[in-house]
């Protein structure tokens, strides 16, 4: 993802899908982006079914914790610091269990860089507290992929339910349908329709 893959995306968007017209913004968005590795993975899991205001405040007080987002500094706090900055059990499970497989090499974030989608996104989740979600925005928000489609997004749903006049929320076979005459461009439409909902 970068201005031309986004200008790219935009013309071509408008050619498959005129309703985008309504929503394109006339000032430049900010592209949903996190950090490369475990300091992505992290923010992407802090946000995991919580709202953006709250998963923020909880961002914040973690970074306050450690110099930098990593796997080492992860293990060194206890459970109870975590505890204290908002984090919630399952959560802290998540991110501790994700840390150690890094440490044991299991988790390669390098190697992740190198896969096709599909693929790195199978990697990722086969890692406990790594949902397709995360998979999709690790790959779209870290790594730049710019046909990447996170159809069970609630925000990314309701977005979709304005952009096509729907009378409900679309289920996530819905989303998939409907945003397959948008690739190679999803990640451009899932940015888009974003910056519109929030």
């Amino acid at each position: 993802m970068n201005k031309l893959t986004y200008e790219e995306g935009i013309k071509y968007l408008l050619e498959v899908e005129p309703s985008f017209k309504k929503i394109i913004p006339k000032h430049e968005i900010s592209f949903f982006q996190r950090p490369k590795g475990f300091a992505g993975i992290i923010s992407l899991v802090i946000e995991q079914q919580v709202s953006v205001q709250a998963a923020e405040a909880i961002k914040n007080k973690v970074k306050a914790l450690m110099v930098n987002l990593s796997a080492d500094r992860i293990m060194e706090l206890s459970t109870d610091k975590l505890r204290g900055v908002g984090l919630s059990r399952p959560k802290i499970s998540y991110l501790k269990g994700i840390a150690m497989e890094e440490k044991n090499g299991k988790l390669n974030y390098s190697e992740v860089e190198n896969m096709a989608d599909e693929d790195a996104r199978e990697y990722l989740c086969q890692f406990k507290g790594i949902g397709k979600w995360t998979a999709d925005c690790y790959l779209m928000a870290s790594l730049g992929r710019p046909d990447i489609w996170p159809e069970n997004d609630i925000g990314l749903q309701e977005g979709v339910r304005r952009l096509k006049d729907l009378k409900k929320r679309p289920t996530v076979e819905d989303m998939t349908s409907i945003a397959r005459k948008w690739r190679p461009f999803r990640s451009v439409a899932a940015n888009i329709i974003w910056a519109d909902y929030d």
